[in-house]
């Protein structure tokens, strides 16, 4: 699944455990998509700017909007799956733990950022 697939299409998270824990490993597969297409539209962008007088900044702007909206999308079912955990599993420990990567991923994405653009 791309990280387009986020868009009006909401997942149901899973009922069982095993699943929520595999749902998990999954967004953090579409995580690493999307940083990666991130990265290689920002590098293609750079040089694009370089060569040519006439900009889409439209497109660059809903590009950016995207991989945002994928982000987001990506963020709010983990804190989700973090809350189930909590709620109905009671694995506070892994809980715990999801909320600990949501605060690195946020970080790595802000530096990801800070760097594409400097």
């Amino acid at each position: 699944m791309s990280f387009l697939a986020f868009f009006g299409f909401p997942l149901q998270l899973p009922s069982d455990f095993r699943s929520l824990i595999q749902r998990f490993y999954h967004l953090q597969a579409e995580r690493i998509e999307t940083y990666r297409l991130f990265e290689e539209y920002v590098w293609g962008h750079e040089a694009y700017l370089r060569t040519g007088p006439h900009y889409d900044f439209d497109h660059y702007k809903q590009l950016v909007h995207e991989i945002t909206q994928a982000f987001s999308g990506i963020s709010k079912e983990v804190l989700e799956i973090k809350e189930r955990l909590q709620a109905d599993f009671d694995r506070p420990d892994l809980s715990e733990h999801m909320e600990k990567l949501q605060s690195k991923e946020k970080q790595k994405l802000e530096l990801v950022i800070k760097h594409s653009f400097n």
